[in-house]
């Protein structure tokens, strides 16, 4: 069977194409480089097919048997892959663009490298070279991908690459926002500290620094904690306090009571046997306490996430 004829760029697809490129699968033929552009291949058998940098625009892939088949490099733009079995495929550096992923069974697929696709990649490219409004343009495509990808996956209530295609869609949002703006700053600053809700690490460090962080801005004026001996004299933990470096009550009893209250105020249980009593122990109170009550509801629901179907 002459095969030649499908690298042709001007081969135009007839009613044996299907037949034909099946028999050439089965006998392990390699498919790369075909040019199949608007081919009617419904119900097609293709499992573990050579087809990289194949040309599949607008191609008709409906009910299609693809698994393990590798199309890296390939063009899928407007490819119709309705309930197509794309289990274990490599859909690599691909051009998704308009792909209709109804119904199209994608466990186990792989993307490439971070799950970018090829106009993520084109986008950043372009920025190196300057072209800005290219670079928008590639990322705004790669937003949409990412999102229909993402529903595609959701719908198969495979949680863990969900999130991994939520992640890039926030990406690709966040960067067709000018460089320094506050949203782009804002979105940063949340992918930093919750992985848009998606990474339990992330999450669990940024509770981890706050509590840090603010125990040791509660110790530059110390807290008030109890009284003295005397039942008058009010007891300060700080740092800079000779009361609370004093003989019977050192440095890591400091350390460890203005952690206790630092977690305190950070879940919100608030005791109230200790309490700032400067500024800046004020408004560090008011910030954890803020801080604590989002981050908390966020560690909530990524864990939701994990351990329940979407």
């Amino acid at each position: 069977m002459n095969k030649e004829k499908y690298i042709d760029a001007n081969y135009t697809p007839d009613k044996n194409t299907s037949s034909e490129i099946e028999s050439l699968n089965r006998e392990k033929e390699d498919l790369s480089d075909f040019n199949l552009k608007k081919a009617f291949l419904k119900n097609i058998y293709l499992v573990d097919a050579k087809m990289q940098n194949c040309n599949l625009e607008r191609t008709q892939l409906e009910d299609a048997s693809m698994f393990g088949a590798d199309l890296s490099g390939s063009n899928l733009f407007k490819a119709n892959l309705k309930n197509a079995n794309l289990k274990n495929v490599n859909l690599e550096n691909c051009n998704l663009l308009g792909t209709d992923f109804t119904d199209t069974k994608l466990k186990n697929v792989y993307w490439g490298k971070d799950c970018k696709v090829i106009n993520e990649l084109d986008a950043e490219k372009a920025l190196i070279k300057g072209d800005y409004e290219l670079a928008e343009e590639k990322y705004r495509e790669a937003e949409d991908i990412y999102r229909h990808i993402k529903i595609a996956l959701q719908a198969q209530t495979l949680g863990d690459d969900t999130g991994k295609f939520f992640i890039r869609e926030m990406v690709a949002r966040r960067k067709q926002h000018k460089k320094f703006s506050a949203a782009r700053i804002g979105s940063k600053i949340i992918e930093l500290t919750t992985g848009y809700g998606e990474k339990l690490r992330n999450i669990v460090f940024t509770i981890i620094a706050i509590i840090i962080a603010c125990m040791l801005l509660y110790g530059i004026e110390g807290v008030s904690y109890g009284t003295l001996a005397d039942g008058e004299t009010q007891r300060i933990v700080g740092f800079f306090n000779e009361v609370s470096m004093g003989e019977d009550y050192g440095f890591l009893t400091t350390l460890g009571n203005l952690l206790y209250f630092s977690v305190v105020v950070y879940s919100t249980v608030g005791f109230g046997e200790m309490l700032p009593i400067g500024p800046i122990g004020k408004i560090v109170m008011i910030f954890e306490g803020i801080a604590g009550g989002l981050v908390l509801a966020i560690l909530i629901i990524a864990l939701y996430k994990k351990t329940m179907d979407r």
